[in-house]
């Protein structure tokens, strides 16, 4: 008689770890110390995979998969270091801060963001694209610089909503 187990284990960049059914594959690479960068993913919710950061290989898998949202399997290996998964993070990272502003000196998350450590990290360390970037006002003024009189906000060239307008929404997605 064959004996059952509630636990399984795989492979995480050539370190064996075993862990219970119904682990995600994020939480078996983290118990073993690997990291696997994330944005969307809380322990408190269920997975989205909408961030598209923590997609890596798996073996046996045609494509990418989200780490944060695939069940470990007995005998799965995973690699979180390959060329291609390294290539996806820093194209993921150029296209989230394609119109982030990249004020992290004056942010008031400058030095606790997960955006710039994810950036410094994994990112490509300079951007494919040359245009201005669009800047918004935030809804709530953060500090007290007012960027239409004192030479902050939008470069030259670059788009800014007037303060009494409210941001255009992309109604075609």
């Amino acid at each position: 008689m064959a004996v059952t187990t509630d636990q399984v284990t795989l492979q995480v960049d050539g370190v064996s770890v075993t862990v219970p059914k119904g682990t995600l594959i994020l939480d078996a690479a983290k118990k073993v110390g690997i990291d696997i960068p994330i944005f969307c993913s809380h322990s408190k919710m269920e997975p989205v995979a909408v961030c598209r950061m923590c997609l890596i290989e798996v073996e046996k898998m045609p494509k990418l998969q989200p780490a944060c949202a695939v069940y470990v399997a007995e005998g799965m290996v995973v690699r979180t270091k390959t060329q291609k998964v390294e290539e996806h993070q820093k194209g993921v990272l150029e296209f989230l801060l394609i119109n982030h502003p990249l004020d992290c000196p004056i942010c008031d998350k400058g030095g606790e963001c997960p955006l710039q450590d994810q950036t410094f990290q994994y990112g490509p360390g300079a951007s494919r694209y040359d245009f201005p970037k669009a800047h918004f006002d935030k809804a709530v003024p953060l500090s007290d610089r007012n960027p239409h009189t004192q030479g902050g906000g939008a470069p030259e060239g670059g788009a800014r909503v007037p303060p009494d307008q409210p941001p255009a929404r992309l109604s075609h997605l």
